[in-house]
């Protein structure tokens, strides 16, 4: 099958993952199953690490009559939305409810006074211990925790992904709080760290939003181990089976290097800026 565009779909289902019992053999492992002849590609599983928001200098937002200031207090503390032209975009276009942003991240707080209103509700599988819209996840009603495998998308180890979403979701013109960049967006919470806050389950994150209707999917993670053709599989997958927008941080690093998954194919790769516009 293939893509509009002439491309040809990911197949996800050829996909296996072996559990080394000694990780010290996982390269000897590699090449044994390799040798076989049987597979495309073998390779180690890395895990990313979360990209954590570097501290910045407030700006002082200046009235201007194209611009769409909505009511929320801590406003003037987001001297991002000047730089990306959030506030000249709104007088324009504010989004849309039906628009869903895929949180692939540490999980988020799900009666955040500013967040418990942008959550994507799953209302075909309400809280009652059935799957009931038969997708495979039991009460998935507002995300799902891929990282230890339940329905409670609530952070434990890294409020993180509290941030991230925050930064693109939370209500705005609600008289609370911050104003999201997605304005009307809603955001799907999808937890991939384990107790321990690793992402263990990040590439399956991107899999699950995508299946789920996200139209975005954020990933504020990586590193800089190249996830080869599995990470490019998955981003493949996003894009062009299910037709969603993959954004990736380009790292905070300040060097070339190549960063995953900002650099693969097909994904949108975004650095950071200071008040001053400045590389941080």
């Amino acid at each position: 099958k293939y893509h509009p565009s002439g491309r040809q779909l990911a197949d996800l289902s050829r996909i296996y993952e072996v559990v080394a019992e000694r990780p010290e053999e996982i390269y000897d492992l590699i090449k044994d199953i390799a040798s076989s002849g049987l597979t495309e590609y073998v390779q180690p599983r890395y895990l990313p690490e979360l990209l954590v928001p570097q501290q910045a200098e407030m700006a002082e937002l200046t009235p201007d009559s194209i611009r769409h200031y909505p009511d929320d207090p801590l406003l003037p503390d987001q001297y991002y939305l000047e730089s990306i032209k959030a506030l000249k975009a709104w007088a324009l276009w504010r989004g849309d409810t039906n628009t869903v942003i895929g949180i692939i991240d540490t999980g988020v707080e799900l009666h955040h006074p500013d967040l418990a209103d942008a959550i994507k509700y799953n209302y075909a599988d309400p809280l009652n211990g059935e799957d009931s819209d038969g997708d495979g996840y039991v009460d998935n009603f507002h995300g799902w925790d891929l990282g230890e495998g339940n329905n409670d998308p609530s952070f434990n180890n890294s409020a993180h992904g509290v941030h991230v979403a925050g930064i693109a979701a939370a209500t705005s013109d609600n008289g609370e709080g911050i104003a999201g960049s997605g304005y009307l967006s809603k955001f799907l919470p999808v937890k991939v760290d384990d107790e321990f806050g690793r992402l263990v389950k990040a590439w399956e994150g991107i899999v699950y939003a995508a299946d789920q209707g996200a139209s975005v999917i954020n990933c504020s993670w990586g590193s800089h181990f190249n996830p080869g053709p599995f990470g490019q599989d998955i981003i493949d997958y996003a894009v062009l089976n299910r037709d969603v927008v993959v954004i990736a941080a380009a790292g905070n690093s300040a060097n070339d290097r190549p960063f995953y998954p900002a650099s693969l194919d097909n994904v949108l790769s975004v650095a950071a800026v200071d008040s001053l516009d400045r590389k941080t």
